[in-house]
């Protein structure tokens, strides 16, 4: 099951909520994380884990809303 709930890994580290689109996908550490789209993919590439950190804290306030 991919990490907030098929959201964008990228924006959720943004503290926005974008769907995740399965043709940008990749797994870190046994988790599968979605991107929106190609681009956003290639940032969210820059720092992958400095990314997952900042939507793990974010995450629990945006899937509430």
């Amino acid at each position: 099951e991919p990490q907030y709930g098929g959201h964008c890994a990228w924006a959720a580290a943004q503290g926005e909520r974008a769907p995740g689109d399965p043709a940008y996908w990749r797994i870190v550490d046994g988790r599968l994380y979605l991107n929106y789209s190609a681009k956003v993919q290639r940032d969210w590439e820059v720092d992958i884990p400095g990314f997952i950190g900042k939507a793990d804290a974010l995450w629990s306030r945006l899937r509430v809303e």
